[in-house]
């Protein structure tokens, strides 16, 4: 699955908690993945943070495991839960638990980020 992540991805919608955010506004201006490593790309086209990532796709939903390496997520690892559709990626993040979400949708009191990202270059099909 790694292999498939792999490549720069642009979010298209995003939400905290329900609400939906502009994602003009969100640190975040591309996503790449590349082999078990990410890096957050701001708008000034700067790496603002990077890591490694695991993914577990052997439970549903699917895991993945975003370990920061560099900038403010570093030292930390956020668990999150993501679904691949072709070129769009949803990955949801707990933003203050230590616990992984149980679906992308949030529970009362639980601060969810959810962005979807469309894959920057298509993959060839």
């Amino acid at each position: 699955m790694t292999a498939t992540l792999d490549g720069s991805w642009v979010p298209v919608t995003a939400a905290v908690s329900g609400q939906p955010l502009d994602v003009e506004e969100l640190r975040v201006a591309r996503l790449v993945l590349d082999r078990g490593g990410y890096e957050i790309v701001d708008h000034a086209n700067h790496i603002v943070d990077s890591g490694d990532y695991r993914v577990d796709e052997t439970v549903h939903p699917a895991s993945m495991d975003i370990i920061g390496v560099s900038g403010p997520s570093a030292g930390r690892t956020i668990l999150a839960i993501f679904h691949l559709q072709g070129d769009e990626l949803t990955v949801c993040y707990d933003l203050e638990a230590a616990s992984r979400p149980q679906g992308m949708r949030p529970l009362e009191d639980q601060l969810l980020l959810i962005i979807s990202y469309r894959r920057a270059v298509p993959r060839p099909s």
